[in-house]
């Protein structure tokens, strides 16, 4: 209680009754040749950065001290710098808010609860705006990884880092020289991501299993390099759930490149394990552990890439740049300087000094806070429509769209509130200077104008195929052994003709034991219509006799199906012209273990004997005097294209060649089917699927045929050959693209 000559003593001169927390731990570091105090609050396992004045304040703080007191020790140990009563007072307000200082006097319990009050509801809707990374504290992981650091250390010394790059290396480089045939054998998107609930299950196994290994490397590697972790908990990442490991206390460390190595040391174990399955999906066999393998190396290198490794984002890439840049909290930095400068030049506010801020790279900070908040839109908007297109097929869109609200809300209405509360600051408005921000508007409507009326030119990419002009595919009609092709490529031929001799051993089977069971049914028939004949008892053998007929007819009709289908086994001509080969085949399956298919060209003699089906073409039939290209236009883009508008056609046989050509028609009718050599499985870039009935590969998406003349010499040897067209289309401002992109990518049906 005070008394009345504390009453009668100046404010500056009573005694404070704050004292710092015993149980603090404080370690001097430098950045970029300055002292710092890094102090660790242990209970809540908080940390701070101080400058030596700073820390020599919080350490005056005994719990008798008094303003004044502080006030001129501060200004003989730091002379000549001077410090006011006012600043003093805001500092140490900062310290208690922070749970630095204790406070003597009374109803500190009722503050420090409403001082946690708010801090759990900030973190609640922290948590909601950020609804694909939720966290929930866990346990004190340190008697875990006491025990796996034994066995674990040898992970991070400098031999097993390098074995780790170059062993990452070596996969890397098995994929891009083998870069056809590794694309070849990717799933389509549904049958990896598809609804099946079995699959889901798998993926988000493998996605929690190494998340939990990522976060262990972190605790290893902060344990090896003498640091601790007392916080592991789970961790909702994209509706998965795993682990994260708090290794904060890192920041304790004095060597900065230790510090970076255990913010990158869940990529360095994430790469391992990318790089082991990789070599393991590449050698085994179709199976659910060739399924598995591919997951982690879709879960470890996406992650690693766009997440963790990025900068951009407030993840491992993040705190490594952070740490070898000696700026902590540099995205707040950056983005306190960029609002400082938007804050100058757009409302013409005046803002004091911050000895805290960076002084220099003021233009680089201020390009780093745009580059990561547009790559968190990025982010954002690819795994909305990422969770979209895996919940439509399942009817459960809904989930999708009730996430990208509440994603929504941390990228859109929180910068927008804090905007509103930054300008409500009394005294705010009266700040601001009319010309900047008429300046700042008449920009904005500029920009806005522009992008919304100034026409670009802008093209269409499509896959292509060179064919003669109106050509047919001959396509296999029964499958068999191809035994011999019976035409030549330019030879010419007439409407039915065949062009293949291809034998079906189970197809004749089957018409030998038809034609028998037809001649046994026909004796027992005509045997039962003499029986019937002189039957007077009625009735006994005309039952038997109608039954014996029917399957008579039956066998007939089967026979004589069976029998067309041996007419149509050798591929008669669909039409009149001259042969030309088909697109060359390559086996999808190779060094998958399957039994081989045929690949190539059928008319080569090493495909003779190799199984065809339904879905091979053999080769195509048209006129030798005129090549065509026939482009294939997604929906998106169709209503951009019309005739006469200018086409460029790259080869994939002839890279250093562009072919110029016009469009001379464009098809009213969605196509039923597309070439197999634009599919995805066999090197292109066309998504399909093979249609069940037939075996020939449906377009995903729906698809429109377009025709454009070649009258190049080098495009007549070009036929069967795909590459890619790039269609001139009408000029469109930004805006429009942007819209018809968004609609098309976005659609959400709220």
């Amino acid at each position: 209680m005070a008394t009345l000559t504390d009453s009668l003593i100046a404010s500056s001169s009573r005694s404070l009754g704050l004292r710092a927390r015993p149980d603090l731990t404080a370690r001097r570091h430098y950045y970029q040749g300055r002292a710092y105090w890094v102090v660790k609050e242990p209970l809540g396992l908080n940390y701070f950065r101080f400058q030596e004045e700073e820390y020599a304040i919080l350490m005056m703080l005994d719990g008798h001290t008094s303003l004044e007191t502080i006030k001129e020790k501060f200004e003989k140990e730091f002379a000549p710098q001077k410090i006011g009563f006012r600043d003093l007072q805001q500092f140490i307000g900062t310290l208690h808010r922070s749970g630095l200082i204790i406070a003597e006097s009374r109803e500190q319990g009722r503050q420090l609860k409403k001082r946690r009050d708010d801090r759990k509801w900030n973190e609640l809707v922290q948590s909601a705006s950020n609804i694909l990374s939720i966290r929930f504290k866990g346990i004190d992981p340190e008697w875990i990884l006491n025990f796996l650091m034994p066995y674990t250390r040898w992970l991070f010394t400098m031999p097993a880092m390098i074995f780790v790059l170059l062993y990452a290396l070596s996969a890397l480089l098995l994929v891009l020289v083998q870069y056809d045939t590794f694309r070849s054998r990717l799933p389509e998107f549904q049958e990896f991501f598809g609804p099946e609930l079995s699959n889901w299950m798998l993926l988000g196994c493998v996605l929690a299993v190494t998340k939990v290994c990522h976060e262990f490397g972190h605790g290893l590697s902060c344990k090896r390099f003498g640091g601790e972790c007392h916080e592991m908990g789970v961790m909702f990442l994209v509706l998965t759930p795993c682990l994260y490991c708090n290794v904060s206390d890192s920041w304790m460390l004095p060597n900065k490149w230790h510090r970076a190595a255990i913010g990158a040391a869940g990529m360095y174990i994430e790469i391992f394990l990318a790089s082991t399955a990789t070599f393991i999906w590449w050698f085994s066999e179709p199976g659910l552990l060739n399924h598995l393998c591919l997951q982690v190396m879709f879960v470890s290198s996406i992650s690693t890439i766009i997440f963790n490794g990025n900068p951009l984002l407030r993840y491992d890439g993040y705190y490594i740049l952070s740490d070898i840049m000696e700026v902590p909290n540099m995205r707040q930095k950056a983005s306190s300087i960029l609002q400082r400068s938007m804050s100058k030049w757009c409302l013409g506010l005046e803002q004091p000094e911050d000895p805290f801020l960076p002084q220099r790279n003021l233009l680089g900070f201020g390009l780093f806070t745009i580059a990561s908040n547009v790559y968190r839109w990025f982010v954002m908007f690819s795994i909305l429509y990422f969770l979209n297109q895996v919940f439509e097929p399942m009817g459960l869109k809904v989930i999708g769209q009730s996430i990208a609200i509440m994603g929504l809300w941390g990228l859109v209405v929180m910068p927008l509130w804090k905007f509103g509360k930054f300008m409500y600051v009394p005294g705010r408005m009266s700040q601001v200077k009319r010309k900047n921000v008429f300046a700042t508007v008449a920009v904005a409507v500029g920009v806005v104008a522009a992008i919304a009326l100034i026409p670009l030119p802008q093209w269409v990419n499509c896959p292509v195929e060179v064919r003669p002009e109106n050509s047919e595919v001959a396509y296999v009609v029964v499958p068999g052994v191809l035994e011999q092709m019976l035409v030549q490529p330019g030879q010419r031929v007439e409407k039915g003709a065949q062009l293949a001799r291809v034998v079906n051993y189970d197809l004749l089977m089957q018409i030998a034991e038809l034609e028998e069971e037809e001649k046994r049914l026909t004796k027992l028939r005509d045997s039962l219509q003499h029986l019937r004949l002189g039957d007077t008892a009625g009735g006994s053998f005309e039952q038997r006799y109608m039954e014996v007929r029917q399957q008579l007819e039956s066998a007939s009709e089967q026979l004589k199906k069976k029998r067309t289908e041996q007419q149509l086994i050798n591929v008669p001509a669909p039409t009149s012209g001259f042969i030309f080969p088909s697109p060359d085949r390559r086996d999808p399956q190779a060094g998958s273990g399957q039994l081989p298919s045929w690949s190539g060209s059928p008319f080569e003699l090493k495909n003779q004997g190799a199984y065809v089906t339904t879905s091979d073409a053999l080769c195509q039939i048209g006129q030798s005097d005129q090549m065509e290209a026939v482009i294939y236009v997604d929906q998106d883009y169709v209503e951009l294209v019309h005739l006469g508008q200018e086409v460029y056609i790259k080869l994939d046989a002839f890279p250093g060649r562009t072919f110029e050509t016009k469009l001379a028609e464009i098809g009213d009718k969605q196509v039923e089917f597309v070439p197999t050599s634009l599919t995805v499985a066999q090197g292109g870039e066309l998504a399909a699927e093979t249609d069940p009935l037939s075996g020939r590969a449906r377009p995903q998406n729906a698809t429109f045929p377009a025709q454009a003349p070649l009258d190049d010499a080098e495009a007549m040897t070009a036929v069967g050959l795909r590459g890619r067209a790039k269609i001139f289309v009408a000029w469109e401002p930004l805006g429009v693209r942007m819209w018809r992109y968004v609609n098309r990518t976005f659609h959400f049906k709220l």
